[in-house]
């Protein structure tokens, strides 16, 4: 009896610890970093015209406007600073020009902050888990979506799961019509149905570097992806993963992409090596996204 009692607890702490282990899992594939709203973003920009005040500025002016900065970014002044200036020069080796322009911009990548992370709303592209036509093939349409709700002001977290079905449902029946079809857009084919559909700044960047994609981020921008769904090997996805997929980067750190993937429901702030998203970056290609050429589709108000 009591050697059976005693196996009994062997069992038991063994399935408990597997069952820590694998639950922990989840919670260490995202990681503790601070978001940052579109508004916040918005005003640290603003706020940071100050480092360029005329000479004749008092200097306790000054010092009280990046007060302001540090108490809501939580990140040090110079840093503010500095990442603002190097938003863009397309200069760089392998860098093309980010959807807002920047003078005296810097090629120096350690004046970016260390980590940012942008407060995205979250949506699965099957907010019901329907996984039927249309939202197996809606990763697109989530993308536009969640970029939108961001510039929009919402506040990061789930979204409604109605309001993101009928999001979806309008962004299908609006590419049948400019399209004929809704299915596997190209990057630039996404990019004309966002500027129509939400009139915002799109772009599509050709070949872009880590460096710029982060600074992109740091400039309050989401960035959505094109790639080899196979290639990205999340966990999560059903199978191998889609062909084909779209997801948001809203967030990095010095060797990770913080995403909002609309594959799977466990998307929200899900972290991918930066290696393993450049190497699946792919545009469609005629169904070969894994030979496809390397673009980002860079997105603004």
């Amino acid at each position: 009896m009591l050697r059976g009692i005693v196996k009994l607890l062997i069992i038991l702490l063994v399935v408990g610890g597997f069952w820590w282990w694998t639950g922990s899992s989840e919670e260490d594939i995202r990681l503790d970093v601070d978001e940052v709203g579109y508004q916040e973003v918005t005003d640290l920009l603003d706020l940071e015209v100050v480092d360029d005040a005329p000479e004749d500025t008092p200097e306790d002016i000054v010092e009280e406007e990046t007060d302001d900065v540090e108490d809501v970014a939580g990140d040090s002044i110079e840093d503010i600073g500095e990442a603002e200036v190097i938003v863009d020069d397309g200069e760089g080796e392998g860098e093309g020009e980010g959807i807002v322009d920047q003078e005296d911009a810097s090629d120096d990548e350690d004046a970016l902050p260390l980590t940012f992370n942008l407060a995205v709303p979250f949506t699965s592209q099957a907010p019901y888990a329907n996984w039927d036509l249309p939202y197996q093939e809606a990763c697109e349409e989530a993308s536009a979506y969640m970029v939108w709700l961001y510039f929009q002001g919402e506040p990061s977290g789930l979204v409604d799961p109605g309001d993101a079905d009928e999001a979806i449902w309008d962004l299908v029946d609006f590419q049948n019509d400019l399209f004929g079809h809704y299915l596997d857009t190209t990057a630039e084919q996404t990019r004309e149905f966002i500027d129509l559909f939400y009139n915002m700044t799109v772009i599509v960047e050709e070949d872009p570097s880590v460096e710029l994609i982060k600074k992109e981020i740091a400039a309050g921008r989401p960035v959505i992806v094109p790639a080899a769904g196979k290639e990205l090997g999340n966990p999560y996805f059903s199978g191998d993963g889609p062909l084909y997929h779209m997801f948001v980067i809203k967030g990095y750190t010095e060797d990770q992409f913080i995403v909002n993937d609309p594959g799977t429901k466990r998307g929200q702030d899900y972290v991918y090596d930066i290696d393993v998203v450049m190497a699946a970056m792919g545009d469609w290609n005629d169904g070969d996204p894994a030979n496809g050429a390397k673009r980002v589709i860079l997105l603004a108000p």
